[in-house]
């Protein structure tokens, strides 16, 4: 499913404190560059341990593959700021690492700042982004 970067709409939450991130697929222009070291390692921690307020079933399969494996994934890492929430697939560190994609800046930045998932500071940031998807 492609939606481009820092859209509002993140398939299941959306508005405009939402900012999709890394929902890639072929045929879309995605940016390209070397994600920096620290952060894909802060990343991979939060994919993780990605907290998961709603499941769905079934499977994204990166499309961007040309190699004949079939690399999947079915969650979603929530990153959560003051002002914002991200949204991307946990697709995102394969991405990264197997297609040069390159995050936009600010989700960088917000993976780096963003405490642990399901800790006391991080429940209570995503806390205020709730109402996006209906849940209380």
């Amino acid at each position: 499913m492609f939606i481009e970067d820092l859209s509002t709409d993140a398939d299941f939450v959306r508005g405009p404190t939402v900012r999709a991130v890394g929902w890639l697929e072929a045929g879309h222009p995605h940016q390209q560059g070397p994600a920096p070291d620290e952060f894909l390692a802060r990343l991979k921690e939060h994919v993780a341990r990605a907290y998961q307020p709603i499941l769905f079933w079934g499977l994204h399969e990166c499309s961007l593959c040309s190699d004949g494996q079939r690399r999947t994934g079915h969650y979603n890492l929530l990153i959560p700021t003051a002002q914002l929430l991200y949204v991307a697939p946990e697709m995102i560190v394969h991405y990264i690492e197997d297609h040069g994609y390159l995050p936009p800046l600010e989700f960088v930045d917000a993976v780096m700042a963003c405490p642990e998932q399901e800790s006391p500071r991080y429940t209570a940031l995503l806390s205020q982004f709730q109402g996006s998807w209906g849940l209380r």
